[in-house]
C-alpha cells in the first residue's frame, strides 16, 4: 500500500513540474511576441479532446503579425508558429471561415477576439470615467 502511495505522490510532483515547464515555455513565448506588439490570447478547453491556447501579435490596425498555438491533451504540447491567419484583421474574422482550421482552434482564435472586444470595451470605458475624449484608442 504504501508503495502505491509513493508512487501516486510522485507521478503527481512530476505533472506538477512538467505543467510548470509548459507554462515557462508559454510565458517565455509571450514575452517574445509582446515585444513585437500588442498579442491577444485565446484557448478552448478540451475536457475529453483536445484544446487549444493561441497567441496572435497585433499591429495597430488589429492586424495579425503573427501568431503561435499550441494544441493537446498532454503537458508536452508547446507552443508553434500558426501563420495560417497573418495579415488578416482580428476583428473581421468569421467562426465560419475558420472551419477548415479544426473546431479547437477556431474556438480559441473566436475566444480571442471575444477577449480583444472585452479588453478594449473596458480600456473605452475607463478613458471615459478619467475625463480623456479619443474617436480611436490605441493600446
Amino acid at each position: 500500500m504504501l508503495w502505491f502511495v509513493l508512487v501516486a505522490a510522485g507521478m503527481w510532483i512530476l505533472q506538477g513540474l512538467l505543467g510548470f515547464w509548459q507554462l515557462r515555455h508559454f510565458n517565455q513565448r509571450f514575452n517574445l511576441l509582446r515585444k513585437e506588439g500588442r498579442v491577444v490570447v485565446g484557448k478552448s478547453k478540451g475536457r475529453i479532446m483536445a484544446g487549444a491556447v493561441l497567441m496572435f501579435c497585433l499591429d495597430k490596425d488589429c492586424n495579425i503579425i503573427k501568431g503561435e498555438k499550441m494544441e493537446g491533451i498532454s503537458i508536452f504540447s508547446r507552443m508553434k508558429p500558426f501563420n495560417s491567419l497573418n495579415n488578416l484583421n482580428l476583428l473581421e474574422l468569421e467562426e465560419d471561415k475558420l472551419s477548415g482550421l479544426g473546431r479547437p482552434t477556431s474556438k480559441a482564435i473566436m475566444n480571442a477576439i471575444e477577449n480583444y472586444r472585452a479588453f478594449i470595451n473596458k480600456t473605452k470605458n475607463d478613458m471615459e470615467v478619467i475625463g480623456v475624449e479619443n474617436e480611436r484608442i490605441t493600446v
